[in-house]
Parts: C-alpha cells; sequence; structure tokens
C-alpha cells in the first residue's frame, strides 16, 4: 500500500492513471466496484492531503473526463460516471480539503456529513417525500422475486414496507457518506505511511466531535422521536447521517481503550465481526461515541491510570 500511495504522489498523470482505472474497473467488476470507487475517491483525496487542494481538484476533474469518455465508449451511460463524480468524488475532495486546511479529522468528518444532509435537502425540495417512489420500488422487488419462485416474508408486510420507505433515502445518504469517510480515512493513512508513520493511529485515536455537534445531534434524533408524520420522518433520516461520525467516534474509543489496556488484535477482529454481522451493534457503537462527547472515556481512563499508578 505505501508503493501504491508513493506512485499516486509522484505526479500528476501518476494520480490520474490511478484515478481513472479505478474508475473505469468500477463497473466493469461489479462485485469489487464499491470498493474500486472508494479507492478512486481515495486518491483524489490522498492527492489534495499530500499535493494540495488544486492538485487534488485537477486529478479529479481529468480523471472524471476519463472515466466519462471510456463509460462512453463501452457503451454505460454517462450518468453513472457523474453520479460516481457527485456521489463519492467531489465530497471526499471538499473533505480532504477542509483537513488540509484545518489540520482537523473532525471537522472533515463534519464537512462530510453537511454534504450529506445537503444531498437530503435537495431530495425533499425537488422530489418531495421519496418514501412512495421507495414503496414501489420495493413492491416491484417482491413481484420479481414472487415470478421467479422466490418469497421472502418482510416484503409481503405492507407496514413494515412503508416504514422502511419512509427511511430509505436516510439510509442511502448514510451510507454514502460512510463511504466518503472511509476514502477519506484510507487517504489520511496513506499520507501518514508516506511522512509520518503511526501518526494517523494517534489522530484517530484522539477523534471526537465536540459538543456544538453533539447538541445538535442529540436534539435531531428526540426531535424525531417527538414528532409524527413526513417531518418526523426526515427528522429521522437526518439523525441517521448526523449519526455516521459517531460511529468512528465509537470505533476510535475502542480502539484506544483497548491499545491502552494492551488488548490484542484479536478483540478488534471480534468487535468488527460483530458489526459485520448485527447490524444493530452499528447503533450502539454510534451511540457510545455520541455520549463519549460528554463522558471522555478516554480521558477517565488516562485519570484513573495516573491515580493508581
Amino acid at each position: 500500500m505505501k508503493a501504491l500511495a508513493a506512485y499516486i504522489v509522484s505526479g500528476r498523470w501518476q494520480a490520474v492513471l490511478a484515478a481513472s482505472i479505478s474508475g473505469a474497473l468500477t463497473v466493469l467488476v461489479p462485485p469489487f466496484g464499491s470498493m474500486l470507487n472508494y479507492l478512486a475517491a481515495a486518491i483524489v483525496a490522498l492527492v489534495t492531503l499530500h499535493v494540495g487542494i488544486m492538485p487534488g481538484l485537477q486529478v479529479m476533474l481529468i480523471a472524471a473526463a476519463v472515466t466519462l469518455l471510456f463509460y462512453q465508449l463501452a457503451g454505460v451511460h454517462a450518468a453513472v460516471a457523474l453520479v460516481l463524480v457527485v456521489s463519492l468524488w467531489l465530497p471526499c475532495w471538499i473533505s480532504a480539503t477542509v483537513l488540509q486546511q484545518s489540520n482537523s479529522l473532525g471537522h472533515s468528518l463534519r464537512a462530510a456529513v453537511l454534504f450529506g444532509v445537503c444531498l437530503l435537502l435537495l431530495v425533499f425540495s425537488f422530489y418531495g417525500n421519496p418514501a412512495a417512489w421507495w414503496m414501489e420500488q420495493l413492491q416491484l422487488i417482491e413481484v420479481t422475486l414472487s415470478e421467479a419462485g422466490l418469497s421472502i416474508p418482510a416484503l409481503k408486510d405492507e407496514q413494515l414496507l412503508q416504514g422502511v420507505s419512509a427511511l430509505m433515502t436516510g439510509v442511502v445518504i448514510a451510507s454514502l457518506v460512510i463511504g466518503v469517510l472511509a476514502s477519506l480515512l484510507l487517504a489520511r493513512w496513506w499520507q501518514s505511511v508516506l511522512v509520518h508513520p503511526g501518526a494517523f493511529r494517534n489522530e484517530f485515536y484522539e477523534l471526537r466531535l465536540g459538543t456544538p455537534y453533539g447538541l445538535v445531534t442529540l436534539g435531531i434524533m428526540l426531535a424525531a422521536r417527538l414528532v409524527q408524520g413526513a417531518i418526523g420522518d426526515f427528522g429521522a433520516q437526518l439523525a441517521m447521517i448526523m449519526l455516521v461520525p459517531y460511529l468512528l467516534a465509537g470505533l476510535a474509543v475502542i480502539h484506544s481503550l483497548l491499545y491502552r489496556a494492551g488488548r490484542g488484535i484479536g478483540w478488534l477482529v471480534a468487535v468488527y465481526v460483530l458489526l459485520a454481522i448485527v447490524p444493530q451493534a452499528a447503533l450502539l457503537l454510534a451511540a457510545g461515541g455520541l455520549v463519549d462527547t460528554w463522558i471522555d472515556f478516554r480521558r477517565r481512563l488516562a485519570r484513573d491510570e495516573g491515580e493508581s499508578g
């Protein structure tokens, strides 16, 4: 990975080549498409962090143009390339720009969340509540599966489908923000490997998002619980997006606590396996990251260790 990072920052055209290949392969190897798209966004972010904001923008635009041309020649609709750029590369470049200027991981995570919030507002502003559209898509999936002789009982529960449809837009955008943050963290780790090995670990372990952001997030969560109807659904989707960086904050707390306690990597593997097989664990982890805003588990542990020492 260090060799790849060194190649990317060795010149503008090397970075363009790496990003273009990753972007082009996104639709050619579907099982790995998402990972390659995240890799392309991370390349843009790395150039932005390591070389500069304008070089990062230039790499993004040139690689996007090359990818768009490739898709046209391959018979893939141009809109696919535009979605790749606008939904992942652009917010990753914006977040990397904030990180490069502020040198604050927390600020860059909030910038990614702001992009997600703006995207949610745009969807509701231009298309209204998309719950009905999602309901149609889920029903279409159920019909398609039935015609194929398959059946998923959950898709036959209309009340459940209505609840899921009301939140799907927020789920999709929150997933998108997670992808942006994953690409940004990969780029930051690459930069650390190139410049100062071990710096990323320390930066990640100390990740906190600040009390004002925590209060806003908590307020939106409470409002979503208290208000019914379309406004309540919108608030719930907004809360999902706002909670995304707290998933990382929760991971930072766990990583830091296990490191301080001298626990082996097996504990971390167990945490990630749990997150992969139990989706509810992600909500608990995000809740822990939010609570850490006021409790600060890491500082308490450090203080307790100092007193016991």
